[in-house]
């Protein structure tokens, strides 16, 4: 059965990062993936597309979320779904590192 929704499947978050995920397709012809995401301002409530430098680890964490989400998907390649857990595993350790020992993250003198 064909799938055309204008309504995600999948809404997920990282801070003031929303991803709206969307699945077409059936099982004849394959699925499709595709994903949207919008930034949340945390005074005045509104929602654009925008992004700024601040929002890059949002985006990090955001990524993870993402492709653990679409790796749990039944419909997914095997190649890709190992793919994205294996990306999802590394930016997990990443922020984790990251997370325990800030003063680890270069200044930009040092950079």
């Amino acid at each position: 059965m064909p799938t055309k929704s204008n309504e995600p499947y999948a809404i997920v978050g990282a801070e003031q990062l929303t991803a709206f995920l969307y699945k077409t397709g059936d099982e004849l012809l394959g699925f499709q993936y595709r994903f949207s995401i919008v930034h949340q301002n945390s005074h005045t409530g509104r929602v654009g597309h925008w992004l700024r430098p601040t929002d890059i680890e949002a985006l990090i964490k955001l990524t993870r979320v993402l492709a653990e989400e679409l790796a749990n998907d039944g419909c997914m390649s095997d190649v890709l779904r190992r793919r994205l857990r294996t990306f999802a595993a590394k930016l997990n350790t990443a922020i984790n590192e990251i997370s325990k020992n800030p003063q680890a993250i270069p200044t930009e003198r040092q950079l």
